[in-house]
């Protein structure tokens, strides 16, 4: 009698050898693979540097692994000058709806260049009010106060260029003669022979499932951007190009590497229609209170919205008018329906107090009130700017909160607020920003970036989708 497949015992494989024991056990070498990266590049052997499920077991295992939060710096009233000034490599032109038709070519970031990543030096004697004498008019709403950071990463990410970007967030790296896509895996500060503290990204290229690119290591910032900095391009493939309704988990990608797609590069269009599917995606992490027997919700420290992670205790950029408006997040709530247990149909919303964005003319003894509540890297940026337009126009830019512990939903959400003293330099150049800053012409970084779904609007107007909720944030990036 013949024996059916079906007759056949079920054998699991496992890769066995983790310090910690037999019981730490890979189950494919997908699996293993971080952890033979750490055996293989770190010299000093220490497992807090391991990526992998068993040395990080963190609800992100694969992006960064946290730890508990130091003691928050002391808030200098003064802004820090940069040690020395740098000039990057050239970057791809920028507008108010920066688009890449075809991804620009680049020549590679010019690692000793671009060492200091403060912002440029501005001229002396351009004093920044930091108290007040006499307020404008009375306070109307009072602003909430911060809650400590609840774990390193996020201490990390609330200070003031420290790192602009993040682990497990979707963003642009150079690839040396054009600009791929890639997810962040890992983060560190080195110092450079000026002793300047340099970020080193470790990022992974993203494709189609039947290639997997090498790992990337990203030696300085300006060799990337955010994802939300332009717009992916359109397919290689005439096929699906011009096939509506593709998403990345439903195109044959056999089909696209054999050609029946027409001549392309599935590499690349692999990338896009990754990106887009982790645009659509949400994810929320760092549970911190569940009610939902009382009050029906459930309140997380973190979300991951599209290509970015977000954290509570800092600002988002909103779709609002007049477009520089943007909340300070206090909460990240998940609500379930009456009744229901499923976070299938669960709302999710975040509360904070909104501002916007205003600017004066400068009158000595009636400047705008000190918020002390503003995140530090709000604060310092505001600073930053102010320093710039005092002294060349003699004008003085604040927050001013116009709503106070307001509930928006994700859709409301354009998605993190950078400082612009930070990132336009990587995105315009030093040397070019340094020229307006000198000028006071010190825009905002947020008319240079595009919102969560715009990529997945197919060019209408209206609303953003709420998107589809992912579990595990690796998850996002496909099958």
């Amino acid at each position: 009698m013949a024996t059916l497949a079906s007759d056949l015992p079920l054998l699991d494989a496992y890769l066995y050898g983790h310090p910690q024991g037999r019981k730490k056990r890979y189950r494919s070498p997908g699996d293993f693979f971080p952890h033979l990266l750490w055996l293989a590049t770190d010299e000093s052997g220490d497992t807090d540097n391991c990526s992998c499920k068993f040395c990080a077991p963190d609800d992100i295992q694969v992006f960064e692994k946290a730890d508990k939060v130091r003691p928050p710096e002391p808030v200098k009233k003064e802004h820090s000058p940069v040690k020395k000034e740098t000039v990057p490599p050239k970057s791809p032109a920028i507008g108010t709806k920066p688009m890449v038709v075809v991804p620009g070519r680049s020549n590679p970031p010019d690692v000793n260049a671009s060492a200091a990543r403060a912002p440029p030096k501005l001229p002396s004697g351009a004093a920044v009010p930091s108290a007040i004498a006499r307020p404008m008019g009375p306070q109307q709403l009072v602003p909430t106060q911060l809650a400590p950071a609840k774990c390193f990463e996020q201490d990390q990410d609330a200070q003031y260029n420290k790192y602009i970007f993040r682990p497990g967030e979707l963003v642009w790296f150079n690839r040396g003669n054009a600009w791929g896509l890639s997810v962040i895996l890992k983060r560190t500060l080195t110092r450079d022979v000026q002793n300047n503290d340099r970020a080193r990204y470790l990022v992974q290229p993203i494709s189609h499932p039947f290639h997997n690119p090498p790992i990337k290591i990203i030696e300085s910032e300006d060799g990337l951007r955010p994802w939300l900095a332009w717009s992916p391009p359109a397919p290689t493939h005439h096929g699906l190009a011009t096939t509506s309704g593709l998403t990345y988990n439903t195109i044959d990608w056999k089909s696209v590497c054999s050609g029946r797609y027409g001549q392309g590069d599935a590499e690349v269009d692999g990338s896009i229609f990754a990106a887009k599917a982790v645009d659509d995606s949400f994810t929320l992490f760092e549970r911190l209170a569940n009610n939902t027997v009382t009050t029906g919700e459930r309140i997380y420290n973190g979300i991951y919205l599209g290509g970015e992670k977000i954290w509570t205790g800092e600002p988002v950029r909103l779709r609002k008018d007049p477009g520089q408006d943007i909340m300070v997040v206090h909460s990240i709530v998940e609500r379930l329906k009456p009744g229901s247990t499923s976070t299938a149909s669960a709302a999710i919303f975040l509360v904070g107090d909104v501002y916007r964005f205003s600017t004066s003319h400068l009158q000595p003894g009636l400047e705008p009130p000190d918020n002390r509540h503003l995140p530090i890297r709000l604060r310092q940026d505001l600073e930053y700017r102010n320093r710039a337009t005092i002294q060349t126009r003699r004008t003085l830019s604040f927050w001013k909160i116009i709503q106070a512990q307001a509930a928006l939903s994700i859709t409301d959400v354009k998605g993190r607020w950078y400082e612009s003293s930070t990132l336009l330099p990587v995105l315009k150049g030093t040397l070019e920003y340094s020229k307006e800053c000198q000028r006071g012409e010190v825009g905002d970084v947020g008319q240079y970036l595009n919102a969560r779904g715009d990529c997945n609007a197919l060019g209408t107007a209206g609303p953003a989708r709420v998107g589809t909720r992912v579990v595990e944030r690796l998850e996002a990036f496909g099958k």
